[in-house]
């Protein structure tokens, strides 16, 4: 499996977990919920970066 598919999965799997959270605290402003959120946003830059460098080889 490939970086960018180990990435999306990656980010799929946190953005159900995050909506998980945040129904179960009942808040978007828990302090889990805001981690995740975080780590979330990593993985976005991350696959953002790639595929700008992706494109900018093409």
């Amino acid at each position: 499996m490939d970086m960018n598919r180990q990435l999306l999965l990656q980010m799929e799997q946190l953005r159900g977990k995050m909506v998980e959270t945040a129904l179960l605290r009942q808040s978007f402003l828990h302090r889990e919920v805001i981690t995740l959120s975080q780590r979330l946003d990593e993985i976005i830059v991350r696959l953002q970066k790639e595929q700008a460098a992706l494109s900018k080889a093409n």
